[in-house]
């Protein structure tokens, strides 16, 4: 009976010790994958929390969805004004949305954030309704903004699992990519330059990460969204209330990655099932997935008539691979051989014959 006991204790923790290596301080959790939004551990991610400065993540993709990054704006008397974290600048000021943009995300700047808000909109309080408008449109249902940088307010509140939607979403930007990996940069203000250096102490000490947003107010707590990209994977972290939350992002992702690897579903030049059309996989349909479990994945071909003249190896459409209805992955589908006009009916008869053959043989 010991002996049995000890087994089941033993199966037990061996069970659960991919949730035990999950435990953060943060009060709120969420750990997906980028490429699907598959979520990978959550606590608590849902509950409605102040953010503090990884609201201007926000601010920066909607700034990059209506502006040019060369657009110049004139910093008014009640940016400069702002509280908190600031990227010095100087009322009167004209200073392009770029250097706005690096000012907001790696210094943090309050003032940043007002000076985009009005550009855009006019005032904050609009530019806050248009936030909450696109955070909606991205699926954040537990999400509303009362302005651009995270200054406390009782209306102005996210959830874990809706800042790491809103996250995933504005790293799919080029140039928000960019900057929010960017360690520094020298901003032009009035033809002085003024140097920012990235809050986001893991660019330097972890491997592989690629921003994205510290925040801390004493309402809030510490705040922390990153993203990290490993052997053709990317995973976002978020912790809202977090006093340790440098260490605990670690642990997610060093567990994470250790858990996680790239799996080939569909092989380059595998035959494709599509209406009897004779295609083929143009390159390898590889996705993330936890030791190795594929089972759930579906894969779609998407393509339309195939009509010739076609050369071999022209494309003709794509295969999707699918988990829980979420785009893992895609390549294209490409013609096995070349065919110039419309097939006999003996022809079609021969083909379909052969794949039969293949497909018993090979």
């Amino acid at each position: 009976m010991k002996k049995f006991i000890s087994i089941i204790i033993a199966v037990f923790i061996l069970t659960n010790i991919s949730a035990a290596a999950y435990e953060t301080s943060a009060k709120s959790a969420c750990l997906i994958e980028a490429k699907s939004g598959e979520v990978v551990y959550a606590v608590n991610e849902k509950e409605k929390l102040p953010m503090a400065s990884t609201t201007k993540i926000m601010t920066a993709i909607v700034a990059l969805t209506y502006c040019n990054l060369d657009d110049v704006a004139t910093v008014s008397n009640d940016a400069v004004l702002t509280e908190g974290s600031s990227a010095y600048l100087k009322a009167g000021a004209q200073i392009t949305i770029r250097d706005l943009l690096y000012g907001l995300m790696l210094n943090s700047g309050n003032d940043a954030a007002v000076a985009i808000a009005q550009y855009i909109s006019g005032s904050e309080k609009d530019f806050a309704k248009l936030m909450t408008k696109t955070a909606k449109k991205i699926g954040a249902r537990h999400t509303n903004f009362t302005n651009p940088n995270g200054l406390n307010d009782d209306m102005h509140y996210t959830a874990a699992y809706d800042l790491a939607l809103i996250a995933r979403y504005a790293m799919e930007n080029e140039a928000f990519r960019e900057i929010v990996s960017t360690t520094s940069y020298t901003a032009d203000i009035d033809n002085t330059p003024v140097p920012y250096t990235n809050h986001n102490r893991l660019l330097r000490t972890y491997d592989g990460c690629v921003g994205i947003k510290t925040g801390f107010t004493k309402a809030a707590g510490r705040c922390l969204v990153t993203a990290v990209t490993r052997q053709g994977m990317t995973f976002i972290a978020v912790t809202l209330n977090d006093p340790n939350d440098w260490a605990d992002h670690k642990a997610m992702y060093d567990e994470v990655f250790n858990e996680y690897s790239m799996h080939t579903v569909a092989h380059k030049g595998d035959d494709v099932k599509y209406l009897g059309a004779d295609l083929v996989y143009g390159a390898d349909l590889d996705i993330p997935a936890r030791n190795g479990d594929t089972d759930s994945v579906k894969i779609k071909v998407k393509a339309g008539k195939i009509i010739p003249p076609l050369d071999k190896g022209e494309k003709v459409g794509i295969a999707q691979a699918l988990k829980n209805g979420q785009v893992m992955a895609e390549v294209d589908v490409c013609m096995r051989d070349a065919i110039y006009q419309k097939p006999s009916f003996m022809s079609e008869i021969s083909k379909r014959f052969d794949r039969i053959l293949r497909m018993i043989f090979l």
